[in-house]
């Protein structure tokens, strides 16, 4: 279900960003957040509220914190190598741009001696040449592309990212000294210059890490609640780890 929500909350943006494209006056951003608080506003408040008033998370941070740091370890190292990986690609567009210009100016001098086909040896070579030789160069302006927005800014705002984006179990505490010693508007900067893709990135990263962390703790929370006592309970949290593992 909640893959299917980020799935639709792309295309939504998907579809804005062509209307806006297409000339009609909007606000992809406005409306973007308009949809998603209306699709997932209703899950995340009473989900988190079920998870409160019944003490769930007393069982998610004694028994399942181990679970939530598993999928938060994968997610960060995720996310950390794609920063790394797009910091590379920003490096590398200038001098990939001047390869391809050096190449479309040869290749239009060599097209100019009269036979622009494999009977002028130039023209071959220079087409060939770049087939082989260009792929690094065309492999990562695909990937430029396609990973544009994921951008976080610089190394602190990665960080803030992160620790409330991915760890949010452990993100509390640091909201909460952050907006005592230096207001809210430090904490939320990052994240509102941010792409709108990245956005939905960031919110489905958190959902995938919390969903287990949460689910698996109110299960466990309502299975103790029947009275099985505390032998069948351990047993049902010991299921969930091997089912999970």
């Amino acid at each position: 279900l909640l893959a299917q929500l980020m799935n639709m909350l792309s295309l939504v943006h998907a579809i804005l960003t062509a209307l806006v494209v297409a000339g009609v006056k909007l606000d992809p951003r406005a409306w973007l957040l308009r949809y998603a608080v209306a699709a997932l506003g209703p899950y995340f408040t009473f989900g988190m509220g079920y998870f409160l008033v019944t003490l769930s998370f007393v069982f998610a941070y004694v028994f399942f914190l181990p679970l939530f740091l598993f999928g938060a370890v994968l997610t960060i190292a995720l996310c950390l190598l794609l920063f790394i990986v797009m910091q590379w690609l920003r490096g590398k567009e200038q001098e990939d741009r001047d390869a391809l210009a050096k190449y479309e100016q040869d290749i239009q001098e060599a097209a100019g001696e009269g036979c622009f086909s494999w009977c002028n040896g130039r023209w071959a070579k220079q087409w060939c040449g770049n087939a082989v030789c260009g792929l690094p160069r065309f492999t990562r302006a695909q990937l430029r592309e396609v990973l544009w927005w994921f951008d976080a800014g610089d190394a602190e705002a990665q960080l803030i990212v992160i620790v409330l984006g991915v760890l949010l179990p452990f993100g509390g505490p640091v909201v909460a000294l952050a907006y005592y010693y230096q207001g809210m508007d430090d904490v939320t900067k990052p994240f509102t210059d941010l792409y709108d893709m990245m956005r939905v990135a960031i919110l489905a990263l958190a959902t995938i890490t919390l969903s287990p962390f949460i689910i698996c703790s109110t299960w466990s929370a309502f299975y103790a609640y029947q009275g099985v006592g505390n032998d069948a309970s351990m047993e049902f949290i010991a299921d969930v780890y091997h089912h999970t593992f």
